[in-house]
């Protein structure tokens, strides 16, 4: 933990750091090492270095040393971007020891990755003109220097440096909006990288045994949301039906949408159905939420297009009335039900369809509606389809509700049936 920064370095940030890693599955060997408690260690190879006049110190009072840069050419080889020369001539004097005692990033890189027995530095091409600075404070202690690779920048979806507009800005906002672990894990690793071929989805087994670092791109790579999305429900997709409904169940419970109403039966039924529509948890809040929810509101659009007829009332209280008389609520005989009324009111299908659809959703898209009448239930299907005809003129609203943690794309997927 590079927390020589007193300011800026804070537990929680270190919490979130250890939370995300762990999120991700991303293990780590030995105990969490802090900087501040390798103090003396910097000191005593700040010492050596100005004993052997390499650096020496500010002045008498404070602690302050400096590194003496030597003139001359570095040239390393990067693994990612081949040969890179500095003259450091253009370099001044580096602080090492600040004037509390503390290391600077430079130089604390060099005795921890040394110490650690660092084999690879793995950082953003930001940090390359920190390389032969380090390099030369490696060689004037007498070790052997790391190879490095410096990985391309991640730019927003419209080339700009990647900030917070473009999308969450911590693993915790897209852990709280139902991203999988290993489907932000394979979407991150596509940024600048790829095995040749069109294979996108990885699991994180494949990922590490494909991964290189001589197929990393040199040029800068695009954070695209909707992209990221998309991964992750090839990744919900492929879950095992058991792993799939056990961790639907347990976000829906953290967030608070179940308090225990539903049976596992009805709930399951709920998950599978929306499998092919969701590509995060967080979707079952905009997608099934009139599946959890006792009374729903009615999106004003949709009124619009599908209760403008006079004659939508009295047929749907003609499809409730059949409803009621049959014992067969499959969605077989559902469809058998309102095709039936469809023909006797001598109307397409999807005239009929689309308005009791708006009635037990309050939305115009949904999975195929008599699978998803099964999975709501008679009884809810029935006093939905009441309320609407006994309140037609005068149905509560949906109110518009953004979504913080991350900018949903924009497209809807189309009702399977007509």
């Amino acid at each position: 933990m590079e927390d020589t920064d007193r300011e800026r370095s804070k537990e929680e940030f270190e919490k979130e750091i250890i939370a995300s890693m762990k999120w991700l599955g991303l293990e780590w060997e030995g105990p969490v090492v802090h900087q501040t408690q390798r103090r003396k260690r910097y000191q005593e190879c700040a010492s050596q270095l100005i004993q052997s006049g390499k650096a020496y110190r500010v002045d008498e009072i404070t602690e302050a040393v400096k590194f003496r840069m030597p003139k001359e050419q570095i040239q390393f080889f990067d693994i990612i971007k081949g040969a890179i020369q500095f003259d450091t001539n253009l370099f001044d004097d580096l602080v090492i020891l600040k004037s509390d005692g503390f290391p600077t990033y430079n130089f604390a890189c060099v005795v921890d990755d040394h110490d650690m027995e660092i084999s690879h530095v793995i950082r953003g091409e930001d940090h390359i003109s920190n390389t032969p600075r380090q390099i030369v404070m490696f060689r004037e202690l007498g070790w052997q220097p790391p190879k490095y690779a410096h990985l391309p920048l991640i730019l927003g979806s419209d080339g700009s440096p990647l900030s917070k507009r473009h999308g969450a800005v911590s693993l915790k906002a897209y852990e709280d909006a139902g991203f999988l672990p290993v489907g932000i894990l394979n979407y991150l690793s596509l940024l600048g990288w790829g095995p040749g071929g069109n294979q996108e989805f990885f699991t994180q087994e494949e990922l590490i045994k494909k991964f290189s670092l001589k197929r990393v791109n040199t040029t800068a790579a695009a954070f695209d949301p909707n992209k990221m999305r998309f991964i992750n429900s090839l990744h919900l997709k492929q879950m095992s039906s058991e792993e799939y409904l056990c961790e639907g169940k347990a976000f829906l419970v953290h967030k608070g949408l179940l308090e225990g109403k539903m049976k596992d039966v009805e709930l399951n039924k709920i998950l599978l159905l929306f499998r092919e529509r969701i590509k995060t948890w967080r979707d079952l809040f905009r997608e099934a939420d009139y599946c959890f929810e006792e009374n729903i509101t009615f999106d004003s659009e949709a009124i619009q297009k599908y209760f403008q007829d006079s004659e939508v009332r009295p047929r749907l209280k003609a499809v409730l009335e059949e409803i009621k008389k049959s014992n067969d609520f499959s969605a077989t005989n559902l469809e058998k039900i309102v095709r039936g009324k469809a023909a006797e009111f001598g109307i397409e299908a999807a005239s009929l369809i689309h308005p009791i659809r708006l009635a037990i959703t309050g939305v115009s898209v949904s999975p195929s509606l008599f699978e998803l009448m099964e999975v709501i239930g008679r009884e809810k299907v029935m006093k939905r389809i009441a309320f609407t005809v006994e309140n037609f003129t005068n149905l509560p609203m949906k109110v518009k509700v953004e979504y913080e943690t991350l900018k949903d794309d924009k497209e809807e997927d189309e009702a399977v049936d007509d």
